[in-house]
């Protein structure tokens, strides 16, 4: 009798392996998910540019969830929402127009940065659970307005 039962339940586990539908290579899902980062390495934080941008403004820029940016200079003070994101080795920024007062805003534009230089504890003086971060990036500033031509500039992590 137990040898009976034993071969019943060997059928009934063969059988329902036949039945069952091998896994496809789509069902399988990844084991390991790592970040889109441009050099494998987190962006967030705020950056500062180099030089000025058109004439007296300085652009600061903060790559959070929530991005922001600011143009200080030529008495004018805009502080204005940005959206970004990385794609391979790139971050590409979208600025939202901002009202600086007095009549004036900031136009819409676009700015795509990538690394440039080195790494912020990427020489073996990373504390324990702090990954190295980006520290300079090579920016083109894309204007929006007629006429005004396109800028590069780098930007230093504050």
């Amino acid at each position: 009798m137990h040898r009976f039962v034993k071969s019943l339940l060997s059928g009934i586990l063969m059988l329902a392996l036949v039945q069952s539908p091998a896994p496809m290579a789509q069902d399988i899902a990844p084991m390991v998910m790592v970040p889109d980062h441009p050099v494998g390495v987190p962006v967030n934080g705020c950056f500062r540019a180099n030089q000025n941008l058109y004439g007296p403004y300085r652009l600061t820029f903060c790559l959070e969830r929530r991005g922001t940016y600011e143009i200080r200079g030529g008495g004018v003070r805009c502080d204005g929402r940005l959206t970004w994101r990385t794609s391979g080795r790139d971050i590409l920024i979208d600025l939202q127009r901002a009202s600086c007062g007095r009549g004036r805003a900031w136009e819409e534009a676009t700015i795509d940065c990538r690394s440039y230089g080195g790494l912020l504890g990427a020489i073996g003086r990373v504390i324990v659970g702090q990954s190295p971060r980006i520290r300079t990036l090579r920016c083109t500033y894309h204007p929006t307005v007629r006429g005004e031509r396109r800028e590069t500039f780098t930007a230093t992590r504050r």
